[in-house]
C-alpha cells in the first residue's frame, strides 16, 4: 500500500506554497528531497535521508510532488523521483537527481555529503 502523506516522514514537509520561482522561502540551509507517495525509490529513500540528519547541515525537507500537475516539477526540472535539491538563503546551491528505477544511492548520498562539508 502506497504511503499517502509525509507527515510521518520525520522531515520537514514542503509544498509549492513554500516556493517562489526557483527559490525557496525559508533561510538557512535546506537539504530538500523532491519526492512522491507513489514513487517506491522515494519511499526507499526517506529513511536513508532521516538517518543523514546531523550528517548533513542544514534542515532536511521534502517537497511533497506527489500531484503529477505540481508545478515544481516544471520549476526544478524534476524528471525522476526522489531528486535533492540543496538551497542556501533559498537559493540553489547544487542537486543529486535520482536514476531510474534505483533513486538515489548510498553512494551519491555521501558524495552530497562531502560537497556539503566541503
Amino acid at each position: 500500500m502506497a504511503q499517502r502523506s509525509w507527515a510521518t516522514s520525520g522531515l520537514e514537509v514542503l509544498h509549492r506554497s513554500d516556493f517562489s520561482d526557483q527559490r525557496q522561502d525559508r533561510p538557512g540551509v535546506y537539504v530538500v528531497c523532491f519526492g512522491a507517495t507513489w514513487c517506491p525509490p522515494t519511499r526507499r529513500f526517506i529513511p536513508k535521508l532521516v538517518a543523514e540528519r546531523g550528517k548533513l547541515p542544514g534542515t532536511l525537507a521534502i517537497a511533497d510532488i506527489t500531484d503529477l500537475k505540481d508545478p515544481l516539477w516544471d520549476t526544478f526540472r524534476i524528471k525522476i523521483t526522489p531528486s535533492i535539491v540543496v538551497f542556501r538563503d533559498g537559493v540553489v546551491q547544487m542537486r543529486v537527481d535520482g536514476k531510474r528505477i534505483f533513486g538515489i544511492t548510498g553512494s551519491a548520498l555521501t558524495r552530497l555529503e562531502q560537497a556539503l562539508q566541503a
